[in-house]
């Protein structure tokens, strides 16, 4: 592999005099990681205010690290998705090979498995949502025939927004496969990754099919639930409780579970929700491959566990409106603390994406990731709704129609049900309609003030469908 094949066109190529001016010289003061690339480091690339991460191969590796680097920038130059990091640029010059990506202000998620206070089971499984649907995407959403194996899926290399929002990272040790098969499509390769984490069916067949990030995954879900790393190394080798998926697959199948979940965890974790959450992980460590669950089933299972999870907190989920079977479940329910401030809707004929803003009872703006597809070049908008402090909204009105057919890079959409348009109506004002409205079916959903307690929905190119949490308050006629 060769830079010049990795397509890195529209990323910026960036002196190594502005990398060194970032880092005060590579200081030790902005080292915030190092990992077997080599140290990462916390910088902002002048005249940018923006914060950035910055990688740098370690010279001692002995080139050791060149396949990673051209690997992660062939990877990251044509894959995006808002659960996938975001590569700004690079650097290859003076024999350095530096990485330089978006901040992400939260670290890796295993810095963050035993701070049950910070990271609630409700983040956890927002989490858990947003890595799955990253690897999915890698996996399944590419097209017929292509599709990305990370091969080293563990807790350290999901990094977390301030959001909480979940970003895959390090693709180093990735495989792009193209193929003309669209079941059981498999590369042959020394097994490689983390120990702990690898597909025992890997390791002993060295064929590697997507089901083997399957495995990695279920192994970063029992991470989240127990609060602890997949690997603990102070135990001997033959202790079950040094690897994570051999203690949690014999707790679950003896019933004792309960034994090895963080126990101030436990007391949040409602009974349905944890079993949604553990059936599912424990599917993924199936040592049969072809008993593993899909990543859509996982994506669903762990969405069901959040529904679990929320309606014990006496909120209900309306609707769906639209379509319950195209896009991608996705979720949005507000924290008891939270009141929402802001709506920002991409729309044209129909609607393309919601994104949100709320703020938290110490004055903390929060943005959301947005949820749907973008208009792109097709003369679409971006418009924005704003709340003020005392304003509650309390009803939704809209459309849903069926799309007459739009050109896009891979072919024609036509005849999806998508919602084409909404209003939203608060104690004080009527914001919209934003969308089209002609010929669409109406629906109105009315409720009391200070019921409102989220939105719900499938998306994918389009807001395919959407719903609403509110708290258990009986809805208007």
């Amino acid at each position: 592999m060769s830079l010049n094949n990795s397509k890195p066109d529209h990323l910026k190529k960036i002196s190594l005099e502005q990398i060194q001016l970032a880092t005060n010289n590579f200081s030790d003061d902005n080292v915030i990681g190092r990992g077997g690339f080599g140290l990462v480091y916390k910088g902002q690339l002048c005249p940018s205010t923006k914060l950035v991460a910055i990688k740098r191969l370690d010279e001692k590796l002995g080139g050791q690290g060149q396949g990673e680097f051209l690997m992660e920038i062939n990877m990251l130059s044509r894959y995006k998705h808002d659960n996938l990091v975001s590569l700004v640029g690079f650097c290859d010059q003076s024999n350095e090979k530096i990485l330089v990506y978006e901040y992400e202000a939260r670290g890796s998620l295993d810095r963050h498995l035993a701070a049950t206070t910070d990271l609630t089971w409700v983040k956890r499984l927002h989490v858990c949502l947003g890595a799955a649907r990253g690897l999915n995407y890698l996996n399944n959403g590419l097209g017929d025939g292509h599709r990305v194996f990370h091969r080293d899926i563990k807790s350290p290399n999901i990094l977390l927004d301030e959001n909480w929002n979940a970003k895959i990272s390090d693709f180093g040790l990735s495989k792009i496969l193209v193929t003309n098969k669209e079941i059981n499509s498999y590369v042959k390769s020394y097994a490689c990754g983390t120990i702990g984490y690898i597909d025992p069916q890997y390791q002993t067949t060295n064929v590697l099919t997507k089901e083997s990030d399957v495995y990695a995954f279920g192994v970063v879900l029992f991470e989240v639930l127990c609060g602890r790393l997949g690997v603990i190394y102070k135990y001997k080798a033959d202790d079950d409780r040094r690897f994570l998926s051999q203690l949690a697959r014999r707790h679950y199948k003896d019933g004792t579970l309960e034994d090895i979940i963080n126990q101030d965890l436990r007391k949040q974790i409602k009974p349905k929700s944890l079993r949604a959450f553990s059936r599912i992980a424990y599917q993924c460590l199936k040592k049969d491959r072809k008993r593993r669950p899909t990543m859509e089933l996982v994506i669903e299972e762990l969405q069901n566990s959040l529904e679990f999870q929320i309606s014990c907190q006496r909120i209900t989920r309306i609707g769906l409106w639209g379509s319950s079977t195209c896009g991608n479940p996705w979720s949005f329910p507000l924290d008891d603390n939270q009141k929402l401030r802001q709506i920002r809707i991409d729309h044209k004929n129909w609607i393309y994406s919601l994104a949100f803003t709320t703020q938290d009872s110490n004055g903390l703006l929060h943005h959301s990731q947005h949820y749907g597809g973008e208009h792109g070049d097709t003369g679409g908008r971006i418009s924005e709704v704003n709340f003020d402090a005392d304003e509650q909204i309390v009803g939704i009105v809209g459309t849903v129609g069926i799309t007459y057919g739009w050109p896009l890079t891979t072919g024609w959409v036509k005849g999806l049900t998508v919602i084409s348009s909404l209003s939203f109506v608060t104690n004080k004002k009527t914001d919209g309609p934003f969308g089209n409205e002609a010929g669409g079916v109406r629906f109105s959903v009315p409720w009391d003030a200070g019921s409102f307690a989220g939105f719900y929905g499938r998306a994918g190119l389009y807001m395919d469908g959407l719903g609403f949490y509110l708290k258990s308050v009986t809805l208007l006629e």
